[in-house]
């Protein structure tokens, strides 16, 4: 956004999100760039809020509450729906963020575990170690499969 004004929109991965920002810090090297999340998806956000903040940006956490629109007939399609609430979210001011602690919970935990155990084709299951590992960012998924299988 710039003068409220939506001027371009990238539709990527989490993993894609930093390498992105740098690009448009290059793009707009004389602007002010400040980043606003939503508050949902609390790991995601966490990692996304301390990588972000790395890159020397500030950030603003946002209430996302009612972001994302209903699409009507005729308009399909989720990634429609995420660029709409991004850009909703953009343009809602939110609170400053510092370093985010993770600590991720017994049910993130679970639910990194049961990716494992769909990424193996139900061959295996990674610790509770490794999941959380993954879950704080520190590890991949593919990094702890391998960890796990050459144990």
């Amino acid at each position: 956004m710039g003068n409220n004004k939506t001027i371009s929109v990238h539709h990527v991965s989490v993993g894609e999100v930093c390498p992105l920002i740098k690009r448009i810090m290059r793009d707009y090297r004389d602007k002010k760039i400040l980043v606003r999340i939503g508050h949902g998806a609390r790991l995601v956000r966490s990692r996304l809020i301390n990588d972000i903040l790395d890159l020397g940006l500030d950030v603003e956490m946002v209430d996302e509450t009612g972001t994302t629109p209903h699409l009507g007939r005729g308009v399909h399609g989720q990634v429609i729906s995420d660029i709409i609430a991004a850009i909703n979210i953009a343009k809602i001011s939110g609170i400053n963020v510092g370093k985010q602690f993770i600590e991720p919970s017994h049910g993130e935990v679970r639910v990194i575990q049961e990716h494992s155990r769909e990424y193996s084709n139900g061959r295996t299951t990674i610790p509770r170690l490794l999941a959380r590992a993954v879950a704080k960012g520190e590890l991949t998924l593919d990094e702890a499969m391998e960890r796990h299988s050459g144990h």
